[in-house]
């Protein structure tokens, strides 16, 4: 008889690592998958969407990976990257797209940390990626929702691929990039205003 195969707990770096390299592997999979992320989006009818699992993680400063280089051109065509924030800010990236309910759910709590960092005088620049949609798409849909804050346009889907193994597996999700330019916050699924305000407090603290 052949022995049971023992069952191994699986750490919590691991298991993230599993999970980022899975949500690459769906995002880069045949359209033919009616099920794809990438197949969502585009029929835009919100059906079968996959939610974030709402799970919240923070990095101590000392397990932080290498600066994260995110560079594109924004909704309004200006070139962006977070390379040029590096020393000064903290940069919050918020990956969204029209199609996603979660993410239309999310956008007054974003605009209104937004504004208020903004007001205080925090160094703290947010930017969005418009996930999986042509860019007229998203335009449209920031001047429906008002959002203030810019975002780049990523209709193919690949500017996550700049957070390597800690890509976010799919919208809404936000991540907080600390002066250095490391990945110091992930937020899997929608984000509350207080928890993101807390989470910005945290990183401009470290």
């Amino acid at each position: 008889m052949t022995p049971a195969i023992p069952r191994y707990a699986v750490s919590r770096r691991a298991a993230l690592a599993l999970a980022s390299a899975a949500a690459l592997a769906t995002l880069g999979a045949c359209s033919s998958d009616p099920n794809s992320i990438a197949e969502q989006a585009k029929k835009g009818d919100q059906k079968g969407y996959i939610a974030g699992n709402g799970a919240i993680e923070q990095i101590p400063v000392d397990k932080r990976l290498e600066p994260v280089t995110l560079e594109g051109t924004t909704l309004d065509g200006r070139q962006w990257s977070s390379a040029s924030e590096r020393g000064k800010q903290v940069v919050v990236v918020n990956l969204w797209g029209s199609w996603c309910p979660p993410c239309i759910e999310e956008v007054p709590a974003l605009e209104k940390v937004w504004t208020d960092v903004q007001a205080q005088k925090k160094p703290v620049q947010f930017m969005g990626i418009d996930f999986r949609e042509d860019a007229q798409r998203g335009a449209a849909f920031v001047r429906t929702q008002k959002m203030t804050y810019p975002s780049l346009s990523d209709e193919s889907g690949v500017l996550i691929l700049a957070f390597g193994r800690q890509a976010p597996t799919s919208p809404p999700s936000t991540l907080i990039l600390d002066r250095e330019g490391r990945v110091a916050a992930r937020a899997n699924g929608a984000v509350t205003e207080t928890t993101l305000r807390g989470l910005i407090d945290d990183v401009l603290a470290s």
